[in-house]
């Protein structure tokens, strides 16, 4: 490894972790003159780095991912400080290098996909212990239904074909197989405490207790609430200043994610396991 990668790698794994500490430790609050920081740093980087083509690969894959991270961010399925720490690692390393603990080849493939899989993958696994085995129960919660419980088995079911399915078409290890067994465990969980694992995710709050970013838990909301606020505002998952000043006023609780996972946690643990392993799916059929 040359010894301007193994600078990248130890910055990008630094402010991968201070993200998570302020995710974490500061009530899920990022600083701005951090991030945008860390955006500047990235470019700097970036540019340095690399030249002509390569440079405008690097910052394409960022612009990319920056758009895309934007249209998650407006329908409230991504925090805006989680998108620009995308952004920054793009901008640091834009294709996944040779994992430094596996031989698997990575296809050139972009690592910010590796990093979301790998995110993606930890977070399904800390949901049903910390939401389910760890945290109060939400006095609201109520116990899953045959429903439920008949929905996790037949995803179970899939989960089992598809690892039948790689074993054939591609091959698998035991331990790839473990992981994947480990993923459909954790699903099926999640599956069938649904109720509970989301109701242990929010704070019902007025909306005069609203800040800008928050995320708005519209799949707890009953549809004569969600037309309610609707016909004051264009109501939506994503709290905006112009939705909070619009329905401000409302006497009506909603629920609001403020105690959901720490995604920057998450993102950390993705970057670690794929400067380690690289891609997760091709580490698994790989192994």
């Amino acid at each position: 490894m040359l010894p301007y990668q193994e600078i990248e790698i130890s910055i990008l794994i630094l402010v991968a972790l201070v993200y998570a500490m302020f995710d974490v430790f500061n009530k899920r609050n990022v600083p701005n003159l951090f991030v945008y920081a860390t955006i500047g740093l990235g470019v700097a980087l970036a540019l340095l780095a690399n030249s002509g083509l390569g440079l405008l690969i690097d910052l394409s894959v960022a612009v990319i991912v920056g758009l895309l991270g934007y249209v998650l961010y407006r329908y409230g399925l991504l925090g805006g400080g989680d998108v620009l720490e995308f952004v920054f690692i793009a901008l640091v390393m834009p294709t996944q290098m040779l994992p430094l603990y596996s031989n698997v080849y990575q296809w050139n493939m972009p690592f910010i996909l590796s990093v979301l899989i790998a995110a993606g993958y930890t977070s399904l696994i800390f949901i049903p212990i910390y939401y389910i085995g760890i945290k109060k129960p939400p006095r609201d919660a109520q116990k899953s239904g045959g429903k439920n419980f008949r929905s996790g088995i037949m995803l179970f079911a899939a989960y089992l074909v598809f690892i039948i399915a790689i074993k054939l078409t591609y091959g698998i290890s035991i331990l790839g197989a473990a992981l994947l067994l480990l993923l459909a465990v954790s699903s099926v969980i999640i599956m069938v405490y649904e109720r509970r694992v989301y109701l242990g995710m929010v704070d019902f709050i007025y909306p005069s207790g609203l800040e800008d970013g928050d995320m708005i838990a519209t799949n707890l909301m009953n549809k004569k609430d969600i037309a309610y606020f609707k016909k004051r505002s264009k109501f939506g998952r994503l709290a905006s200043k112009k939705l909070i000043s619009e329905i401000r006023g409302v006497r009506k609780r909603i629920p609001v994610y403020r105690d959901s996972v720490p995604f920057s946690l998450f993102i950390f643990f993705g970057v670690i396991i794929s400067l380690l392993f690289g891609n997760l799916v091709l580490a698994i059929i790989g192994l």
